[in-house]
C-alpha cells in the first residue's frame, strides 16, 4: 500500500497526518438486479480522478471528532468517517475534512473519506482486514482502498484492477442539486422494463481504457441510472449536449447523479467548455477540469 497520498509530521506528542482523498467517475454502471439483502448487484468501471478532499487527522488523548469547512455535512455518527474510525476501534483523533467535491453528487466523496481514514488510521492492519470493515460500511469504499481503475461487481465491494492508460480531460459539471441514491434505485426498478438503451460489453470499455483510446472508451459508456434521473432531471440532458457541442468525445451522468461529466482530447478544450457552460447555465454551475488519478494510493 502506498503513501503517496499521506503526509505525517510530529509536533512533540501531536501526531498530524494530511491526506488527499480523491473523487471518482462511473465510466459504466450496470445494474443487474436487485439481491435478498436488499442491496443491488452492479457490475460498474470507476476511475479515481485527481481531485478531491483534503483531509487532516490530529492525534488526541481520547474521543473521536470531525470537523468540515462545509457545515451541510454531518458531523456525528452518521457520517461515514466517523463510522470508520470507530470500526478500527481508534481511541482518540481529530479529523478536519476540506470539502471540495459537491454533496450527494455521484463522485463518491462520502465513500472516498471514510476509505481515506480506514487507510490513514489503519496503517498497521492487514488490507484484507481494511476492505472487510469497508464492506461493513458501504458498497464503493473497496474501489478506493484498492486505489486505481477498477472493474467493481457485488454490489461495489468486489475489486478487480484494470489497466488504464487514459489521458482525456475530464470535464466535471454540478447543477448545484443533489440526487438521493436511494431515490434514483428506486426509480431504476420503476422503469427498467421500460428502457431501450442498448448496453455496451464492459470488456469493450476495459480495452480502450488500457489503449487509451478515446473514442473507443465513448462507445462503451453506460449507466443504468441515468435514464430515470434525465426523466426527472431535464437539465442533466442538456449538460450533456452542452458538452458534445463543446467538443466532448462522450459525456454521461456519473453515478447516481448529478454530476454529468465530459472527455475531452485536451484540458484546454474542457476549460473552454467549462466556460461556455457557466455563461449558458449561469454561475450556479459548478464545473471542474481534472484527469483520471495515475498514482495508486
Amino acid at each position: 500500500m502506498s503513501l503517496d497520498f499521506i503526509r505525517t509530521h510530529v509536533r512533540e506528542t501531536t501526531v498530524t497526518t494530511q491526506a488527499f482523498s480523491p473523487a471518482k467517475i462511473n465510466l459504466y454502471l450496470r445494474i443487474i438486479g436487485k439481491r435478498p439483502d436488499g442491496y443491488h448487484e452492479l457490475e460498474t468501471v470507476m476511475l479515481p480522478l485527481d481531485f478531491g478532499d483534503t483531509m487532516t487527522f490530529e492525534s488526541r488523548a481520547v474521543g473521536i471528532e470531525l470537523t468540515c469547512d462545509d457545515r451541510r455535512l454531518p458531523t456525528d455518527g452518521r457520517n461515514l468517517v466517523v463510522r470508520a474510525a470507530q470500526l478500527l476501534g481508534h481511541a482518540g483523533v481529530k479529523i478536519s475534512l476540506q470539502k471540495r467535491t459537491p454533496l450527494a453528487a455521484g463522485l463518491g466523496g462520502g465513500s472516498s473519506n471514510a476509505a481515506t481514514t480506514l487507510l490513514t488510521l489503519g496503517m498497521s492492519e492487514s488490507p484484507a482486514h481494511l476492505h472487510a470493515l469497508a464492506a461493513q460500511l458501504g458498497s464503493d469504499i473497496n474501489f478506493f482502498l484498492a486505489g486505481g481503475a477498477a472493474l467493481c461487481r457485488g454490489r461495489g465491494e468486489i475489486v478487480e484492477p484494470i489497466a488504464c492508460n487514459l489521458s482525456a480531460a475530464i470535464l466535471l459539471v454540478n447543477p448545484g442539486f443533489g440526487i438521493s441514491t436511494k431515490w434514483a434505485y428506486e426509480s431504476w426498478a420503476k422503469t427498467e422494463s421500460r428502457l431501450t438503451v442498448t448496453r455496451p460489453a464492459v470488456s469493450l470499455l476495459t480495452r480502450a481504457l488500457a489503449d487509451d483510446d478515446l473514442a473507443g472508451v465513448c462507445q462503451s459508456l453506460y449507466n443504468s441510472l441515468e435514464a430515470p434521473s434525465v426523466g426527472k432531471f431535464p437539465v442533466l440532458e442538456l449538460l450533456k449536449q452542452a458538452m458534445f457541442a463543446g467538443g466532448a468525445a462522450g459525456a454521461m451522468m456519473s453515478g447516481s447523479g448529478a454530476t454529468v461529466f465530459g472527455l475531452f482530447a485536451d484540458a484546454a478544450a474542457a476549460e473552454r467548455c467549462a466556460v461556455e457552460i457557466r455563461g449558458q447555465f449561469g454561475p450556479s454551475m459548478w464545473t471542474q477540469v481534472t484527469e483520471f488519478l495515475r498514482t495508486a494510493r
